[in-house]
């Protein structure tokens, strides 16, 4: 059956996480019986005269209520696109592309999830959360939170009221360990002998922080999925604007080959 449609979702809310986070919540049934987690949807920023933003912007599948019809995504207010997504209220409708992309495969139950979640990052693995909690239960799994500031730390309540492991990380020690989060997960996998065969390890986060984390798995060749965030034209793979290079040299689409990676595959300049 059609994955991949055009539709017109309904806005159900918007919730202000911080001052420049916002969560909309939208409806719609083909997203949530389609929608794996990392998938993304492609949204059309605005329908006035002009076509301004013309170009259509990503958006990770952040959660999904299958029973209620409706999912939603997380944006950043950073441009003039999502400066006015992040205004939209409840009722008006968004034009958008969507499931898109492939999704995190689930570990075996002898591995044990890793997710390393960096600033905006926590997007995409947050419904990879919610999944692998009801299949594996929280309590074995290990979440490694980071961002710059702990103003800019999303989750960290929600994520401590589960029975998973998290540690708490920021560049400038205002909460938790104070560090980059990548650097703190290579600790901690140092410090706690964990061996890299028994590792399902899931991550996102900025391109530099996907970098360390391509390099700390090709290091000890363990499991890193990675899910990449890029500027993306079209979205459907048309048109090979949103590229990334893999070990054999060839090149991968992170819209439609992608956006989720075995680190140990690719090539983040």
């Amino acid at each position: 059956m059609l994955k991949l449609a055009q539709l017109s979702c309904t806005v159900l809310s918007r919730e202000k996480l911080s001052d420049d986070v916002f969560k909309l919540t939208l409806s719609s049934s083909h997203i949530c019986g389609k929608a794996e987690p990392g998938n993304f949807v492609h949204l059309r920023i605005n329908s006035d005269s002009d076509g301004s933003p013309l170009l259509r912007r990503p958006f990770s599948i952040h959660n999904v209520d299958r029973a209620g019809k409706r999912f939603e995504i997380l944006l950043k207010v950073v441009g003039k696109g999502s400066a006015i997504l992040s205004g939209k209220s409840p009722g008006e409708k968004l034009d958008l592309l969507g499931p898109i992309g492939n999704s995190f495969s689930h570990p075996s139950r002898r591995k044990e999830p890793v997710l390393v979640a960096g600033g905006m990052g926590i997007a995409p693995l947050w419904f990879l959360f919610t999944r692998l909690a009801k299949r594996l239960s929280s309590e074995n799994m290990t979440v490694f939170l980071g961002a710059k500031s702990k103003k800019e730390l999303l989750y960290a309540e929600r994520l401590e009221s589960t029975r998973a492991r998290l540690i708490l990380s920021t560049d400038d020690g205002s909460t938790g360990r104070k560090g980059l989060v990548t650097e703190v997960f290579f600790r901690e996998m140092k410090r706690r002998g964990l061996d890299p065969k028994k590792l399902a390890v899931y991550s996102c986060g900025p391109h530099k922080m996907l970098k360390r984390m391509s390099q700390i798995a090709k290091s000890f060749d363990f499991s890193c999925q990675v899910s990449l965030e890029t500027h993306m034209a079209c979205g459907v793979g048309a048109c090979w604007g949103c590229v990334v290079r893999g070990n054999d040299k060839t090149y991968k689409r992170v819209c439609v080959d992608g956006p989720v990676f075995d680190a140990r595959e690719i090539v983040l300049e």
